[in-house]
């Protein structure tokens, strides 16, 4: 064998080795052979994967008020603040009912390797058609599950007004990785550049923020506010970015989305 016959084979060999290193490993797939077991309510979506979900507060029948909580990275529909942190008088007061759903590729949820903005809020869409929550539901987003409120924005805006958990379990790549790759990648659209969907006050958007958050920066929420006067912007002094689980916090957030409330 030449040198430059070597040289080639080396080269060959060392590329098929680093596509194998990043290629990520396909995911555990709940319900499949070896895979981790369902546990969790399912509904089937329009492409024939799966959304995982979870309801909390009043039964269906008897809600006032019907809610679907967006998580955040790295967590689940058992991670819906806007259920675990709100008073019980709150929720039973206000009828509230509220489902919080794992998205794709988080928990039971199927992945979804096309994942966009867009087809998350037609998930979202479909989850509320099929639990029967109305032609009209409150969402409330919390952190990447604040981004994805966004989509909603441009694409439904018609449709609507920790524990120790497995989050990961269908592989790190399809939950927590995707989140970043699909949230920090390009969008088809700009924020920035949405009109306010809701002229007519048939419904508000609320956009809450600590000042001293370390991961989401404070000047941000305060350009898109500048930027978007239709959006109730809400900054809080001295919180950071788990701000919702202090107490009465969540109350606030819930009362403010139903009433307007400062």
């Amino acid at each position: 064998m030449s040198k430059k016959t070597l040289v080639l084979f080396v080269l060959v060999a060392s590329l098929a080795w680093v596509d194998r290193a990043l290629r990520p490993p396909p995911p555990k797939l709940c319900g499949s052979s070896g895979g981790p077991s369902i546990t969790a309510p399912r509904i089937r979506l329009r492409d024939g994967r799966h959304l995982a979900y979870k309801e909390y507060g009043v039964p269906k029948e008897e809600a006032k008020h019907n809610f679907i909580f967006i998580h955040g990275f790295d967590s689940c529909r058992h991670h819906a603040f806007i259920a675990t942190e709100v008073s019980s008088y709150t929720i039973e007061s206000l009828g509230l009912h509220i489902v919080g759903f794992d998205r794709p590729g988080y928990g039971e949820s199927t992945p979804d390797p096309n994942r966009t903005p867009k087809s998350l809020a037609l998930d979202v869409e479909e989850l509320a058609d099929q639990l029967g929550l109305g032609p009209k539901f409150y969402v409330v987003g919390y952190s990447m599950g604040g981004e994805a409120v966004w989509g909603l924005l441009k694409y439904i805006p018609h449709r609507y007004d920790f524990n120790e958990v497995p989050v990961r379990q269908q592989g790190v790549h399809e939950s927590i990785h995707r989140d970043m790759i699909v949230g920090f990648g390009k969008w088809v659209f700009d924020p920035i550049q949405l009109t306010n969907p809701f002229p007519n006050n048939e419904g508000t958007v609320h956009l809450w923020q600590g000042d001293e958050d370390m991961l989401v920066p404070v000047t941000l929420q305060r350009y898109i506010a500048q930027r978007l006067p239709w959006v109730h912007y809400h900054e809080l002094h001295g919180a950071g970015h788990m701000f919702p689980y202090a107490k009465g916090l969540s109350d606030a957030i819930i009362k403010s989305q139903l009433f307007g409330e400062k």
